[in-house]
């Protein structure tokens, strides 16, 4: 994917920007190639995986411990997905059940970036759910036999805020299971 990004000013008002200072004991320098260089694609590809990773990480918290704040949901979910999540964690929780274990994230694999408004990444996770369970008041198990222990989910990964919180204004608004075959879990 090619990205394409212009930045222009012309605000007279600001001020010349003064030099930089002169060093007063000799200090290593460095050329243009010796540092990493990073697109704004390739910084919001790491962000929004990394969030994706958060987001994981909040709902296992979530759906493990009904004295956790819901709240916690805005710092990772926005939109419709804020909204299912809460729902879904709301009713568990109405009715005593909770989470036992977590679901670990085998792959995640940002698949596109849009740095167009909002920012947008798609990113595909394989989870595995072998570890996790839900259960009931009385530790029940109340997960199907034939659940699927392994799978998908595309997520959409917005930054409705880009131009003032680059890095940390990603958040997961929406996802769908995808019919792939399952990764192999570690």
């Amino acid at each position: 994917m090619l990205v394409a990004l212009t930045s222009c000013s012309d605000d007279a008002d600001e001020p010349e920007a003064a030099p930089p200072p002169t060093p007063t004991s000799q200090s290593p320098t460095t050329t243009p190639s010796d540092r990493p260089s990073t697109s704004p694609s390739e910084k919001a590809a790491g962000d929004a995986e990394a969030l994706v990773r958060r987001y994981y990480t909040t709902l296992d918290l979530l759906r493990r411990d009904a004295n956790r704040p819901l709240g916690e949901l805005k710092s990772v979910a926005s939109s419709t997905e804020a909204l299912v999540m809460r729902n879904l964690i709301s009713g568990e929780r109405e009715k005593g059940h909770r989470a036992v274990g977590n679901v670990e994230l085998v792959q995640v694999n940002v698949e596109s970036v849009s740095l167009d408004r909002p920012a947008t990444a798609l990113v595909d996770v394989c989870w595995d759910a072998t570890d996790a369970d839900v259960v009931d008041s009385n530790g029940t198990s109340i997960v199907s036999p034939d659940r699927k222990d392994v799978g998908w989910t595309r997520l959409t990964v917005t930054n409705t805020k880009w131009d003032k919180d680059p890095s940390g204004g990603w958040r997961v608004s929406g996802g769908r299971d995808l019919e792939k075959a399952p990764c192999a879990s570690s």
